[in-house]
């Protein structure tokens, strides 16, 4: 695992449990630090309809290795609108889908 991979798990682990048992139904940022951000980017429009969830590196990190790709998406996932999982599962699925 790279320097970077584990600074997404390190900003995936950071975010509090709140902001991901309530998600919203409009797109916004849900979660953000100097170098990461949780973003809502909508509901997809299929039934059953989902949240498209994506972190992406914020323009102002401090991270000199990724302030280049600024604002790039480095994780995503799709979670169920009705019949959202747990905090930690979310968590886990952001973990697993890292892409960078």
């Amino acid at each position: 695992m790279g320097k970077n991979t584990k600074r997404v798990q390190e900003f995936i682990d950071g975010i509090p449990d709140s902001k991901l048992t309530a998600l919203p139904s409009s797109a916004g940022t849900i979660y953000t630090t100097t170098d990461f951000r949780l973003d809502m980017q909508g509901l997809t429009s299929g039934d059953p309809q989902k949240h498209n969830l994506q972190i992406q590196i914020n323009k102002q990190t401090t991270i000199t290795s990724l302030k280049k790709s600024a604002p790039q998406t480095v994780a995503t996932l799709l979670v169920l609108k009705n019949d959202a999982p747990s905090a930690a599962t979310i968590k886990q699925d952001l973990t697993t889908n890292i892409i960078i």
